[in-house]
């Protein structure tokens, strides 16, 4: 018989602590690669009428501030994912 591992598992677990600074970090890491740009100004900027949020929403994400909602991560995930397919047709990233 398996353990059921989820029993161990608590929601403050995933709430706080190393869980929600790593998935911020990450979701900040997939707008830089989804909006390719100089400052977080201009990330946002780029980003806002995209995903139709606030520029200064946009910027708290970059500042792991605030969770995205899964509908936003979903959808800079198929921006990132499009821009990385991409690459080999433009022959690499812009410098």
């Amino acid at each position: 018989m398996r353990k059921n591992l989820s029993k161990k598992a608590r929601r403050g677990d995933f709430l706080t602590g190393q869980h929600k600074s790593l998935s911020r970090k990450w979701f900040a890491a997939l707008l830089w690669r989804a909006f390719p740009a100089a400052s977080n100004t201009e990330v946002a900027r780029l980003g806002a009428p995209v995903l139709g949020v606030s520029e200064r929403q946009i910027t708290n994400w970059l500042n792991c501030e605030n969770d995205a909602a899964l509908s936003y991560v979903t959808a800079v995930m198929v921006l990132a994912g499009v821009e990385c397919a991409l690459d080999g047709v433009r022959g690499g990233r812009a410098a």
